[in-house]
C-alpha cells in the first residue's frame, strides 16, 4: 500500500471509464477511499494517494435520466393507480409525507397517530431487513398526515391482516418486511397503469421525496428551517439545493412570481 500513488489509482480509475458505468466506477473509488483512509488512520500509510487525485480524475455520478419532480395532479394520478390498497398506501407515504424507502418498510401502526394526525418516523431498514435508527442526525422526526394519506392508510389498515401497534404498515402477508425490489415493482406497475413508464425523468421512490420537498417548498412556502425538520435533514440549505426543486414551466413560474409581486405591492 506504501508504493500505491496517485498517478496509480488515477490509471485505473481511467481505464475503467470506457468498460465499466459510472455506478461501478463511483464503488471502486470509494473502496479505494476507504481502505487508504483506514491505513492511513492505522498508521500503515502517511499520505492516502486519493488525496492527490485532481478533481478530473475523480469519477462522477451521472444519472441517465433527470429525477423527476411531480405536481400535486400527477401524484394523485399515481397514487390511485396503485395495485392494491397496501401499495397505495406505501406510494403515499412516499409522496405525501416524504419517507424514504428503508422508513417506509420500517413503519408501525403505532407510528401513526390518527387522532393526532401524524406519521412518526422512529427508525428505517437495511435491505436484508435489519432496523435502523434513521438516516440523518436529526433522528425521529414527526409528520403532519395530509388528508389523502390518511385516507390511504385507513383504507389500508381496514383491509390488513397485521393491525397491532407493533405491526409493520407496509408488510408482508406474514407480517414480515416487504423486499425492496418488491416496492420498486409496484411503483412500476402504478406508472404503467397511469401513464408515467415513458417519462423522460426518472421516477423513483426517491423522487416521490423528491415531489414532497418541492411540493412543501413552492405550494406551501414552507421556510426552509421547516423544509429541512420535515424532510429529515440537518442542512437546510442542502434541502433547498437537492430536493427542493420548483417543477413548474416558465410561464407559469413567471405568472407566480407577478401575481405576488403585485399583491406585495413591490414594483409599482
Amino acid at each position: 500500500m506504501q508504493a500505491v500513488t496517485a498517478s496509480d489509482v488515477a490509471k485505473v480509475l481511467r481505464g475503467m471509464r470506457d468498460t465499466y458505468s459510472p455506478w461501478t466506477q463511483i464503488a471502486v473509488f470509494r473502496i479505494l477511499a476507504g481502505t487508504f483512509a483506514l491505513a492511513l488512520r492505522r498508521g500503515i500509510v502517511t499520505r492516502s494517494p486519493i488525496d492527490g487525485l485532481a478533481p478530473s480524475e475523480r469519477p462522477k455520478q451521472r444519472n441517465a435520466k433527470r429525477v423527476a419532480v411531480l405536481d400535486a395532479e400527477t401524484i394523485s394520478r399515481l397514487v390511485a393507480a396503485g395495485t392494491s390498497k397496501r401499495w397505495r398506501a406505501a406510494i403515499g407515504l412516499a409522496s405525501y409525507a416524504g419517507l424514504r424507502l428503508g422508513e417506509i418498510r420500517a413503519l408501525t401502526w403505532a407510528d401513526v397517530d390518527r387522532e393526532a394526525g401524524t406519521v412518526t418516523v422512529r427508525r428505517s431498514m437495511l435491505p436484508d431487513g435489519t432496523p435502523k435508527a434513521p438516516k440523518t442526525a436529526a433522528r425521529a422526526r414527526t409528520l403532519p398526515m395530509l388528508p389523502a394519506l390518511r385516507r390511504l392508510l385507513v383504507d389500508w389498515q381496514v383491509r390488513s391482516p397485521h393491525t397491532r401497534p407493533d405491526d409493520l404498515v407496509i408488510g408482508t402477508a406474514d407480517g414480515k418486511p416487504v423486499a425492496e425490489r418488491n416496492l420498486r415493482r409496484a411503483l412500476d406497475d402504478a406508472k404503467e397503469a397511469a401513464g408515467l413508464d415513458g417519462t423522460k425523468e426518472r421516477l423513483s421512490w426517491h423522487s416521490l421525496r423528491h415531489s414532497f420537498a418541492s411540493l412543501l417548498a413552492t405550494d406551501l412556502e414552507l421556510p426552509a428551517t421547516t423544509l429541512a425538520r420535515l424532510t429529515g435533514h440537518t442542512d437546510a440549505g442542502f434541502t433547498l439545493r437537492v430536493y427542493a426543486r420548483d417543477g413548474r414551466d416558465e410561464a407559469t413560474l413567471v405568472a407566480d412570481v407577478l401575481r405576488r409581486a403585485s399583491k406585495a405591492g413591490i414594483g409599482r
